[in-house]
């Protein structure tokens, strides 16, 4: 009778959690005429998550937007950040706008980069703090151009060349 309870448990927690296999963010980064623009899309209850880890009290985003609570942006600001080179100051970086979704958050943000820069350095570590296997896979747009890469908890970060 214990096996079968523990095998109904099993069975039946998909059903109730509305947990997602994969631990994702997608970013979009474009370059043009030295203004960044960046979208980064997320699993909102993946930032809930985070949140209650660091504060040990649950929040929901949909009550709260997450830009009224000073953790988020403070979070967000070192977990992902740009600069010109690596070891050069942060670019600053603007929240324009955060979407919520059912399951998704977007946020929308940009900065300017200046002067003529050769490269832009991305640490994105977003997330992986909180889930071992998460992984954010970065899309870069400069002159027509795409390249792909994915940051885990082993890499953080990375050099692009703007030639």
């Amino acid at each position: 009778m214990k096996l079968i309870s523990i095998l109904a448990f099993l069975f039946l927690l998909p059903a109730w959690s509305h947990a997602h296999p994969l631990h994702l963010s997608i970013t979009n980064i474009a370059y043009e005429n030295g203004m960044l623009m960046v979208s980064m899309k997320t699993f909102r209850d993946d930032w809930e998550t985070a949140y209650f880890h660091y504060h040990s009290q649950v929040v929901d985003f949909t009550d709260q937007p997450p830009q009224a609570i000073p953790w988020f942006e403070d979070y967000l600001n070192n977990r992902f950040w740009l600069s010109l080179n690596e070891g050069d100051q942060k670019l600053s970086l603007e929240i324009d706008t955060v979407i919520l979704n059912e399951d998704s958050m977007i946020i929308e943000m940009h900065s300017t980069a200046p002067g003529e820069p050769n490269s832009l350095y991305i640490y994105n570590a977003l997330l992986t703090d909180i889930y071992p296997d998460q992984t954010n896979l970065v899309i870069f747009m400069f002159k027509n151009k795409e390249s792909g890469i994915k940051f885990d908890m082993r890499k953080h970060d990375a050099e692009v060349t703007l030639n």
